[in-house]
């Protein structure tokens, strides 16, 4: 003798749907997937993603090539700048000498 579980829940889902076995025989068969399309469609996709990458590594690029060729720029013009100012210095101290000369 079965005796009933005490604690049933109060609202059980039931199938109130009926499925007719025939119409899942009208399901269409997934044939094999056309590769060439679904290349296409994964490269549409990461394209974007592809693009923000490129564009990413470009600008470290050039952000790395301008910082070298500021520091080489801004040596050269230091190195250029400090033997103006040595020879102005010079020269300043030479016309001074010349001018406490007596005649």
């Amino acid at each position: 003798m079965s005796t009933a579980p005490k604690n049933l829940p109060r609202f059980i889902p039931t199938l109130t749907e009926v499925v007719d076995p025939a119409s899942l025989t009208s399901l269409t068969v997934i044939s094999r997937p056309d590769v060439e399309a679904m290349v296409t469609l994964v490269q549409q996709q990461i394209q974007p993603i592809f693009e923000r990458r490129l564009q990413e590594e470009l600008d470290r690029l050039v952000r790395a090539g301008v910082a070298r060729q500021w520091a080489d720029i801004s040596t050269r013009l230091q190195d250029e700048m400090d033997m103006f100012v040595r020879q102005a210095v010079i020269d300043a101290i030479g016309t001074l000498a010349k001018a406490k000369t007596p005649k």
